[in-house]
């Protein structure tokens, strides 16, 4: 059995696992789906990403990567923009309490800029990005690097209901799930160590 080091070794190593040699396309299928999943439980400090935008628009497009945002600041502002509910940003923007640029809110794939800006600002999104999608053209991750066994088993996972395999679809979905929660208790020691959290208080509008 090889070992796994790209897409391709993944492929074959998930078709040893199921002793089959006629599930290609559906192999590539359940690494998506492992993606997809992966992609809602895990927060990692490798998934973290910084990205910069000019913009006098009320709406900016989030990038296309964007899972969950961490710190959306004004490049030259003393604090961060704060998140609101959409229902919010309607309050703050009727109320005209705010001059400037003091929240953002998400919707349709756009983060909303609240109040609107009146002129052009340099945005700075820290963001958790999706886990880059493996491809014959993107070979490699650094999920794939750190942690192939829990592409594989996550693979394997999703393949056991395709292939009807109840047996084996309880081991395969525990040491997925087992592997995965490893993954996130790391990331939560390795981003909170040393640092108390801070409790943030409620801003009336």
């Amino acid at each position: 059995m090889a070992t796994i080091t790209d897409y391709s070794t993944l492929q074959s190593t998930i078709a040893d696992y199921l002793n089959r040699s006629d599930l290609s396309s559906q192999i590539q299928t359940f690494i998506q789906f492992a993606e997809a999943d992966l992609n809602t439980r895990l927060r990692c400090r490798e998934m973290i990403v910084r990205a910069e935008v000019t913009s006098n628009q009320e709406y900016i497009d989030l990038p296309a990567d964007w899972l969950e945002g961490i710190n959306v600041h004004i490049s030259d502002g003393t604090s961060p923009l704060r998140y609101v509910t959409l229902d919010e940003a309607d309050r703050v923007n009727k109320q005209q309490t705010f001059t400037k640029p003091m929240f953002y809110s998400i919707m349709d794939g756009a983060m909303q800029i609240v109040p609107p800006q009146s002129a052009d600002i340099d945005l700075v999104m820290v963001y958790y990005s999706k886990i880059p999608a493996l491809s014959d053209a993107v070979t490699t991750n650094w999920l794939l690097t750190k942690a192939p066994d829990v592409y594989l088993y996550g693979a394997l996972s999703h393949s056991a209901p395709f292939l009807m395999d109840d047996a084996r679809m309880a081991t395969f979905g525990q040491v997925y799930l087992a592997r995965v929660q490893s993954l996130i208790d790391e990331a939560s020691k390795s981003l909170h160590s040393g640092s108390p959290l801070i409790a943030r208080a409620k801003v009336a509008y």
